[in-house]
């Protein structure tokens, strides 16, 4: 979402991140250079944090000395959540909601509205343009959102549903959707608060969009959502349109399944998920052209990371996610990065070892498939919505979660050797370590087992040269015995970061 937020409230948040991330105090020198602010604006800025944020000292600290700060520390803000308040306060996200309720901008009625310029709206009108592009979507000369509706309804959905912490809009509708879903829904009441709000929103969005006459187009969604009317939501969703709001029966499918379509997008549900025998009766080659090129990514990616094992679930497990990803690039794509609050990158896409790999494995397998194979005429289908890295990294993400599903994780125990002068203590520290780590250690009698931790409160002749040496004289000194649990932890890290992954073959 940071790129809809005003210039002055980026530079705020661009701050507030920077000293999140640091985990320790830092002085406004070091957070200039990082900034690209001055030391006067980064004080200033720290200076309205400490009158603004609700939270402990131990959460936002500024320190002074003689009235001129000096440092500051903070830990764990909810960072998303501060930078949605003061979105909520910038043009673009104004000029958005107004469009979305409004169905196009009046220039005069919102500058007045706003107490905003013609020229600073002209300004902020040119930066919408420029997302909405990004999108396939554009701006009429009324100032009235134009393109594909489903993706314009997934648009809408994917920006609110990122710039909400809780509901803006009327409490009336957010009732009466609610009212009608736990009426109907057995275990609404199960369901966290996200998800509800995420439900609600799909659900108002359709409403609000039908409200402006801007429809679904009848297509091979509503087809097959009316074709499988045994499902839970298919059902729920044509009688809400069809019966709670006096919809034709063709508006009612149409509805029905732009909700569906995005409700599976989403992962908000997996009840309406078909058996294995009935889903090629759906998604085939008939219904959508994009399945032969479904059958030579999922292909792909089972030889290259699934070769061990011959389970038709984890085949339509991956076919499933393909096919939905072919299907969103060929109807409303956007990239979900766009709505993200990413001040820095090379933190937030950290990728450990047995990431690294993953993500190696896959570029190659995709280069492979589009310059070599017919997979790249496909692409050139789609590249208007979608560059070679989106892909890939939409192809990373399957086959992570695949992965995950269905993998063992392979990384050694850490290994503890504990020899101790005093009588006692050996017992009562192996059972101390052994509640907090349980089974990511072992004990080890003697250095020919090769520790990677030896526990002693004397200096030992020889010493096994990869294990790191803990003195701990007695058992209840918390700080040493807290020292042994930091080194302990860091070895499982260090050990999780270089594991594995090994694909159940069953």
């Amino acid at each position: 979402m940071r790129i809809f937020l005003d210039d002055v409230y980026d530079r705020r948040i661009n701050v507030l991140s920077y000293v999140d991330n640091q985990r320790k105090e830092v002085s406004l020198a070091e957070i200039g250079k990082a900034t690209k602010l001055s030391k006067k604006t980064v004080s200033m800025i720290i200076k309205q944090f400490e009158q603004e944020l609700d939270v402990s000292k131990e959460q936002f600290e500024v320190y002074y000395t003689n009235q001129t700060i000096q440092g500051v520390h903070a830990n764990n803000l909810d960072i998303v959540s501060i930078s949605n308040k003061h979105l909520k306060q910038s043009i673009l996200y104004k000029m958005i909601k107004h469009l979305f309720l409004m169905d196009r901008i009046d220039a005069i009625t919102f500058c007045d509205i706003e107490f905003i310029s013609p020229a600073t709206f002209s300004r902020h009108r040119r930066r919408l343009q420029k997302i909405l592009s990004r999108c396939e979507l554009s701006l009429t000369r009324t100032n009235e959102i134009e393109g594909d509706e489903l993706r314009i309804r997934n648009f809408f959905f994917l920006f609110f549903s990122n710039a909400l912490n809780s509901w803006t809009f009327d409490t009336d509708s957010y009732e009466e959707i609610d009212d009608y879903l736990s009426s109907n829904i057995k275990e609404w009441d199960k369901i966290d608060s996200v998800k509800k709000n995420k439900f609600c929103l799909l659900i108002y969005i359709c409403n609000v969009r039908f409200s402006h006459k801007k429809s679904i187009e009848k297509s091979i969604l509503s087809k097959l959502s009316a074709q499988f009317q045994e499902g839970l939501y298919t059902n729920l969703f044509f009688d809400y349109f069809h019966l709670h709001k006096n919809r034709t029966e063709q508006q009612s499918w149409d509805e029905t399944s732009a909700v569906l379509f995005l409700l599976y997008k989403e992962r908000l549900s997996h009840e309406e998920s078909f058996e294995i025998e009935e889903y090629p009766k759906f998604f085939n080659e008939t219904n959508f052209s994009f399945i032969k090129y479904s059958n030579l990514l999922t292909d792909k990616i089972i030889t290259t990371f699934f070769r061990e094992t011959t389970s038709s679930s984890i085949y339509w497990e991956i076919r499933k996610e393909i096919d939905m990803m072919h299907l969103l690039f060929e109807t409303s794509f956007i990239d979900p990065r766009i709505f993200y609050y990413i001040y820095d990158e090379k933190s937030y896409y950290h990728a450990d070892t047995a990431e690294q790999k993953i993500q190696l494995g896959v570029q190659n397998l995709m280069c492979e498939l589009i310059d070599q194979t017919e997979y790249g005429l496909f692409f050139k289908e789609i590249k208007k919505s979608i560059n070679r890295e989106t892909l890939t990294d939409y192809v990373y993400l399957v086959v992570y979660t695949i992965l995950t599903k269905f993998l063992q994780m392979d990384f050694p125990k850490v290994k503890i050797l504990i020899q101790n002068s005093k009588v006692f203590v050996e017992p009562i520290l192996r059972q101390k370590i052994n509640l907090i780590f349980s089974d990511r250690v072992e004990f080890v009698e003697n250095q020919s087992a090769s520790p990677d931790v030896i526990v002693t409160d004397v200096q030992l002749q020889q010493i096994e040269p990869k294990a790191k040496v803990i003195f701990i004289s007695s058992f209840s000194n918390s700080f040493d015995f807290s020292l042994l649990l930091e080194e302990i932890e860091e070895k499982i890290l260090m050990f999780y970061y270089e594991r594995t992954l090994v694909v159940n073959s069953k």
